[in-house]
């Protein structure tokens, strides 16, 4: 295992460095210091960081220099390797290939080959566009198969220390350079006729890929929904149970992974000729293309710039492991996450950071196996801030108060409309950093960094968006600033 000497860190002492800033008479050291003096966070360690981007000035700073498990913070450097080495307008293409020419009734005596490369936002109304291309093309039959080409990342699906109770969820979608739709599938329940009937189960979109089985019921009016769902490890096999209420308002929707995204992609690309009027004696399987196979149609992403805010808004996971193991096919020949490691570490150290204080075990930071400082991501939003392309980063991030994984949090203070910030969670760490403007308009960027406290996590985000409400308060011109 990669990293194996980094060891767990909730036991080392905390040390608290704090430059003492009296701003609009606020000793801003003590201010944070009282926050994070919360009962709620007692037994956990947290790292802190706040600086000037107009000075360079350290505002305050606590256990700068200790790695903390940063949770989807770790999507800040996923963003800003991708945007630095691919740039701004860097698309990722599906490309279809075909094995055999096309005679004069229309019929393809071969394959046609869909090959990923590396398309983490590619849709169903993609695939719709790429059909209608090729019945442009005049095939009207295909005696081989449907064959999905996903080698140009490795053959690992999940990313190294997630866990596997996650496996069913949206947010641990299996990785793949061919996907489709997020690579999970949307399980809609709603009530029968009336209590005690079955629960109407169906998938959206519908596909043969995926079997359901369910003992689902409808409730009493008024009682509880109970209603669980997930699927069977390692197969493609949904499972509902439980109760949804007689009067459930709309339809109760869980968006569900499955195995080999790649063969579904396949699966549902095949249905789509088939519903398009193109006949297909063949599967859909997965392979390689042929050498000697003929491109037909090259479909590609929006660019790299509208991508990134579909991945830090929402904290889109699949969208960060997938631009994590491209970075590593495009400059190490291969996308696999060691590959794409080293592609961010040796962007990391270009930059100014401690890469020996950094542990990159995936794109998204659902592993528990990262590890960065709070000083790291300093540096790292502070490059950024002066970015050629900071414009496009820093727009991708969430906007407090107004949209994304912030979109409910520090409403009604100065922070509102003006912190933008990378949001992260997983249990037991709680993370929020990135920037904002004093009440006088001077520009800063934080880093809070929480780990191992026993609270629910609403209580860390309580302590995170007071700091952020403070920061945004300050008046400093009339200080050193």
């Amino acid at each position: 295992m990669r990293h194996s000497n980094i060891r767990w860190l909730a036991f080392v002492p905390i040390l608290v460095f704090c430059t003492l800033v009296s701003a609009g008479g606020i000793d801003l050291a003590a201010s944070i210091d009282a926050l994070l003096a919360d009962p709620a966070l007692k037994y956990g360690i947290q790292g802190v960081v706040v600086e000037s981007l107009s000075t360079g000035e350290v505002l305050y700073e606590r256990n700068r220099n200790i790695a903390f498990v940063p949770a989807s913070n770790f999507k800040l450097i996923v963003s800003a390797a991708a945007l630095d080495c691919f740039g701004p307008d860097h698309r990722f293409y599906t490309s279809i290939y075909i094995t055999a020419e096309v005679d004069s009734s229309g019929t393809l005596d071969g394959d046609v080959v869909i090959v990923g490369g590396g398309n983490p936002v590619l849709s169903t109304t993609d695939l719709k566009s790429i059909v209608e291309d090729i019945k442009n093309l005049g095939i009207k039959r295909i005696t081989g198969n449907i064959v999905a080409d996903s080698s140009l990342f490795d053959d690992l699906p999940l990313g190294q220390g997630w866990s596997w109770d996650y496996e069913p969820y949206y947010y641990a979608a299996q990785i793949s350079a061919l996907n489709l739709d997020r690579n999970v599938v949307k399980v809609q329940v709603r009530p029968g006729v009336k209590p005690g009937d079955p629960a109407y189960v169906s998938l959206n979109p519908s596909s043969g890929f995926m079997t359901v089985k369910t003992t689902a019921v409808t409730g009493a009016t008024g009682s509880e929904n109970t209603l669980y769902i997930d699927r069977e490890r390692g197969k493609n096999k949904i499972r509902v149970s439980g109760s949804i209420p007689m009067d459930y308002n709309g339809v109760f929707v869980e968006p569900i992974t499955m195995e080999n995204p790649a063969l579904y992609t396949a699966t549902m690309f095949r249905e789509l000729l088939s519903q398009s009027g193109i006949k297909v004696d063949g599967t859909a399987t997965c392979g390689l293309k042929p050498d000697n196979a003929q491109l037909i149609v090259k479909h590609q992403s929006p660019p790299l710039s509208d991508i990134l805010p579909l991945l830090n808004k929402p904290s889109d996971n699949l969208i960060a492991e997938v631009l994590f193991k491209s970075l590593g096919a495009r400059f190490k020949g291969r996308g696999a996450a060691a590959n794409a490691e080293k592609v961010e570490l040796d962007f990391l150290s270009k930059i100014g950071a401690d890469t020996k204080a950094i542990a990159i075990n995936d794109g998204s930071g659902l592993s528990r196996l990262n590890y960065v400082t709070p000083g790291n991501l300093i540096v790292l939003l502070r490059f950024m801030w002066n970015h050629e392309h900071s414009k496009v980063y820093i727009k991708s991030l969430p906007v407090a108060g107004v949209d994304g994984t912030l979109r409910s949090r520090m409403k009604g203070t100065a922070a509102e409309g003006n912190v933008r910030a990378k949001t992260g969670y997983v249990s037991r760490a709680s993370c929020l950093s990135g920037y904002v403007t004093t009440s006088d308009g001077v520009p800063l960027v934080f880093s809070i960094m929480m780990n191992g406290h026993m609270c629910p996590n609403s209580e860390a985000k309580r302590v995170q968006d007071s700091i952020c409400a403070l920061l945004a308060g300050l008046k400093l011109s009339s200080d050193k600033q």
